[in-house]
């Protein structure tokens, strides 16, 4: 895994209300939406708006409001790694969808493991490398090998964060939290465990690799730990519960 700080993510501003697109968009329109980091209509709008005119209503959205690009949660962060950001953007939306997940929580896992960097390397010897930190055996098992991901442009190796993410998700469960997807990442068996589970305990190596996460610096790694650096760093993206959508900020 990567080199832990205890340095919050930035936050831009104050966090606005979710809300969500109606049902009676057809779905090609409601991705777009999406997409765009669109802010949903409510209810109190969908009555206003007919199956027969959603499309043009939503059309006329678009213009209106900031890209994925300005609005997806620290993509200001991806510049410096990724050469098509908004692609990137487009990209990061569609796999949340597909592992049904907040958009907010793939950008901080993967901000949390590699800055948004491609083809990093861990610092500490594990042989890790890429956007969620892809072990070499990790990476065999999905057709890949670590010189092709360390190769791949962010937006083409995504598709190896999906499906990794969502291999995980067939054999442990839906994510419930953004502590539940970092887990799926960093060690997928303490998915599920109560707080105080071990994932790494002194004087293992994958302790001395991990001891960043040691918050209460008691020789273990415990899900309270990952938990507890999860919500320090990433105060926004923490309190959101599953379902919840892109929002402009």
């Amino acid at each position: 895994m990567t080199t832990y700080t205890n340095k919050p993510a930035p936050v831009r501003g104050k966090r606005p209300v979710v809300l969500w697109l109606p049902d009676r968009f057809p779905p090609i329109v409601k991705k777009t939406l999406y997409g765009f980091g669109i802010v949903a209509l409510t209810h109190f709008f969908s009555p206003f708006i007919s199956d027969n005119n959603s499309s043009m209503a939503a059309g006329s959205l678009v213009g209106e409001f900031t890209s994925a690009s300005s609005s997806l949660y620290l993509l200001e962060h991806a510049r410096p790694h990724v050469r098509d950001v908004n692609a990137f953007a487009e990209r990061v939306v569609d796999v949340s969808e597909d592992l049904d997940v907040p958009p907010d929580w793939l950008m901080a896992v993967m901000y949390a493991e590699s800055k948004f960097d491609p083809g990093i390397a861990n610092l500490q010897g594990s042989g890790a490398t890429g956007l969620i930190q892809f072990m070499p055996g990790t990476a065999a098992e999905l057709g890949i090998s670590i010189d092709r991901l360390k190769r791949m442009e962010a937006v083409q190796q995504m598709e190896y964060v999906y499906l990794y993410l969502q291999t995980v998700r067939e054999r442990y469960g839906n994510y419930e939290s953004l502590t539940d997807l970092y887990l799926a990442i960093l060690y997928p068996k303490a998915r599920g465990q109560d707080y105080c589970y071990t994932l790494f305990a002194r004087p293992s190596e994958s302790y001395r690799q991990n001891k960043g996460l040691d918050k209460d610096r008691d020789g273990r790694v415990t899900v309270s730990d990952v938990d507890k650096h999860l919500k320090g760093l990433f105060p926004e993206a923490y309190i959101l519960s599953n379902g919840d959508d892109i929002a402009v900020r």
